[in-house]
């Protein structure tokens, strides 16, 4: 029973104390799904913990909301501060942040759920950390990705936890771990299912004699030896240029937060180390950089709220998938990996079945490898998996997917049968790329239950996907097919029906203009290399890999048919398709692939034989940059003027995420006004006198550029 309560209006803290003089501050940002902390949480929190009365004897962190113990931290909550009231905001928290470090009695953060920013920063202040063995329970530090540093002593208590060359790795890279990772790492004290945790968390003030002594005893070597690699001058400077040479998220360049990071760690006291974070975080902050990035992560969140409000539905409780191998097998691993529901797999071919059931089991074996998985959760997901020739054993799926051949009338016939098998409340979603959603449905008797779904390739490592309603879908086959993109652990992107939907239409322009680099003598690798310089996380030919040239080979004709030049089938793409070359598929692209891991290796010198070219590498990179980037932007503006999608916002995430446009930019709109279509058309008509009319401005850029010149007259 509690004894004292309070709770102060909207704050995000409410303080119980019970009988034993145990505090339990709960976690709880009103009106929101996830607990995201604004800036006047340090008020809040500061007031609540002056409030602790002298007899308390422990204070427990916990968060009320499932699976969510701190998202991360409103950055737009300072955005109206001038910089005198930034530095002030940064003096408070980190006050805040050693009051709790030197609190006289034991502190403990016990976590279920996202633990992400300035939710980690707050854990690693308390004296221990309890977590569940929840899948959902990850940890980050992903500031950097929003162009900012970690503002709360979080990159002190990171390297005294961890070491500095852990530290660098998880700052630098802004990747989520998983628990027992962070358990190795010291950072979590001890790891039990979510119903004991409050539990474990007592019994840790009940031994504190116990716990100290463990503590001391293995911990103190640890923090000796981290001390001598913080303070070793030749082991620093090994670790700092070797952060410094690594591209974690890209060039270091194109994220001015990497360097700062690096910057303050070099900074030989925890004082100096704090001194050198304010001034980081204020220049930062009001940094173009940070501001496109964090308009990017803003967008994303909105697109998250939105989708989920909409797709506010039931559950699919069964999936049929029509058509197994490469993309079948795709869709059963995320369905059972993360929806977790029973999933049935049909195709006339046996070796479908096979395939798809093999890659499944390597993938979920991966995660076992990785400790993402158990072995028992893995066998438990294998079994949700069937697969047959008929129809057979699914008739109450709720929801079907067919992934078979690109060709309309083969997707066509598939939906005719579905719909005679499976109920009339079943939902029909084609995997297609290219392909009319209004033209399939033209067939179905149910045409309000029919929807596209376009994944993409490799589904298992790509978050996006593009759903796509015809006219007469009907809004309840929306908000389930969002809802169950959700379920499956993806980001779904609401497009028009048009061939190619929007991330193909400004996808493959781009990546014939590589392969015209390539028929123009220059390398595989320099084409890649020179967009990745730009910010791409893959290059072009190794995309075209990924994508497959056989799929590409098969949905250029009816894009050219739709929209002209830009889409028009290269001669020499012939050549590839001949000697049997389909990319990553079959481990015979413009690289070579390891037998076993599947994983890029090297360029394959022999495509140039096959292509019939020479590599003469007349160009510099920057001109092959502009020859790629400028397909992209033309025909992304086309897509506007088109409506493929509903906002530039949209747009800007879904060429981050589906193209791999590079974030620090803020998306290919972002880029777009950053550039300025004057700029854009006067180089695409030069382009026209170089290369021809497949880069002719479109309509829509050219209406800017005009409204520009009148803008500037």
């Amino acid at each position: 029973m509690d004894i004292k309560q309070q709770q102060p209006q909207l704050s995000p803290f409410t303080l119980n104390i019970d009988e034993q003089k145990i505090a339990t501050l709960l976690i709880n940002v009103q009106d929101k799904k996830r607990n995201v902390l604004s800036a006047n949480f340090v008020t809040d929190l500061e007031q609540l913990l002056t409030s602790l009365p002298a007899e308390t004897k422990g204070l427990i962190f916990q968060s009320t909301k499932e699976n969510n113990f701190i998202q991360g931290f409103d950055l737009n909550s300072l955005v109206e501060k001038s910089e005198p009231e930034l530095e002030s905001f940064l003096t408070q928290i980190n006050l805040l942040i050693q009051k709790i470090q030197h609190l006289p009695f034991p502190t403990i953060a016990i976590i279920n759920g996202a633990c992400f920013g300035i939710g980690l920063e707050l854990a690693l202040a308390c004296r221990y950390r309890i977590a569940s063995d929840n899948i959902h329970t990850q940890f980050a530090m992903p500031q950097i990705r929003s162009g900012i540093v970690p503002f709360a002593n979080g990159i002190s208590s990171l390297v005294e936890r961890v070491g500095l060359k852990n530290a660098l790795s998880f700052l630098l890279s802004g990747d989520k771990l998983d628990v027992h990772t962070m358990q190795s790492l010291n950072c979590i004290d001890e790891v039990v299912p979510a119903s004991l945790l409050t539990i474990t968390a007592y019994e840790y003030f009940g031994k504190q004699n116990f716990v100290n002594k463990t503590f001391s005893q293995t911990a103190l070597l640890w923090q000796k030896v981290q001390h001598y690699l913080h303070n070793n001058i030749l082991s620093r400077k090994i670790l700092f240029d070797a952060a410094e040479n690594k591209e974690w998220l890209g060039p270091i360049d194109n994220y001015p937060a990497m360097s700062k990071i690096i910057e303050i760690l070099k900074q030989p006291t925890q004082t100096q180390r704090l001194e050198s974070g304010k001034r980081a975080f204020i220049e930062l902050f009001n940094s173009e950089n940070s501001r496109v990035l964090r308009n990017l992560a803003q967008t994303k969140r909105a697109m998250r709220l939105q989708y989920e409000t909409r797709g506010n539905v039931r559950d699919v409780n069964k999936l049929a998938i029509i058509g197994g191998g490469f993309m079948g097998a795709g869709i059963a691993y995320i369905t059972v990996r993360n929806a977790r529901i029973p999933v049935r797999i049909k195709d006339i071919h046996p070796s479908g079945i096979t395939k798809a059931l093999h890659m499944t089991h390597s993938l979920l074996q991966r995660e076992v490898s990785k400790k993402l998985l158990s072995s028992g959760e893995m066998q438990q997901m294998m079994y949700l998996i069937s697969g047959g020739e008929r129809f057979l054993a699914a008739p109450d799926a709720d929801f079907v997917i067919e992934a078979v051949y690109e060709e309309l009338d083969v997707k066509q016939r598939v939906l005719q049968e579905s719909e005679d098998f499976y109920g009339e409340n079943t939902i029909f979603a084609s995997n297609t790329s290219t392909l009319s959603i209004a033209e399939l449905a033209s067939v179905a008797s149910r045409p309000e239950n029919v929807i596209g779904f376009h994944y993409f390739s490799p589904i298992s490592q790509r978050k996006m996907l593009e759903i796509i309603p015809h006219k007469t879908t009907s809004e309840k086959t929306i908000a389930t097919a969002i809802h169950f993109a959700i379920q499956q652990g993806k980001i779904p992107l609401l497009v028009a029906d048009k061939p190619g939907f929007f991330v193909n239409r400004i996808l493959i322009p781009y990546l014939l203009e590589a392969f015209y680099c390539l028929c123009d003598g220059e390398a595989v690798d320099f084409v890649d290399r020179a967009l990745q310089e730009f910010g791409f996380s893959v290059g072009p030919l190794a995309m075209l890999d990924d994508f497959g040239l056989d799929l590409l080979a098969k949905m250029l004709p009816n894009l050219e048919q739709h929209y002209g030049k830009p889409f028009a089938v290269p001669a020499k793409l012939g050549n590839l398709l001949r000697d049997d070359r389909k990319g990553r598929k079959n481990r015979r692209g413009f690289y070579l692939y390891n037998s076993q891991t599947e994983e890029r290796t090297m360029v394959d010198k022999s495509i140039y034989y096959v292509m019939e070219t020479i590599s003469e590498n007349n160009l510099e990179a920057e001109q092959v940059v502009r020859r790629c980037i400028l397909m992209m932007l033309n025909e992304a503006a086309r897509c506007l003027q088109e409506g493929v999608i509903s906002s530039q916002d949209e747009g800007n995430m879904a060429s981050v995420l589906g193209v791999f446009f590079p974030e620090f930019r803020g998306g290919i709109y972002a880029y777009m006004q950053y550039i300025g279509a004057t700029s854009i058309v006067k180089a695409l008509n030069e382009h026209v006198v170089l290369y021809g009319d497949r880069f002719q401005p479109c309509e829509w850029l050219l209406e800017q550029a005009a409204k520009e010149q009148q803008t500037k007259h």
